[in-house]
């Protein structure tokens, strides 16, 4: 697929969506309005974009397990950025990623 303003913005919502349903789960039960928003954002990405349902969902692991795991929010944020650039450039056949 080619990459587009709209998917990259879509992306980054649902890493958003992820990292704050991530941070819900830090005490415990996660939020269930944070589920739901995530959920959301999942259905838009994937109804609007043609990307692979496992592809997208095991990214948005990776970016939730990322932030659950983190030592250091800024080094956690950089770490997120680098696989969403990997992501990008794997579901994008014209992204040209900045490690």
């Amino acid at each position: 697929m080619d990459r587009t303003a709209a998917f990259e913005s879509d992306v980054e919502h649902l890493e958003n969506a992820a990292i704050r349903l991530a941070e819900s789960e830090a005490d415990g039960e996660p939020d269930p309005q944070l589920q739901s928003e995530f959920a959301a954002v999942l259905d838009h990405v994937l109804n609007a974009h043609a990307v692979d349902y496992e592809s997208l969902t095991t990214h948005a692991e990776a970016v939730a397990r990322i932030w659950r795991t983190r030592d250091h929010e800024s080094t956690a944020s950089k770490h997120v950025d680098t696989v969403h650039q990997a992501f990008m450039a794997e579901v994008c056949d014209d992204y040209d990623p900045v490690y």
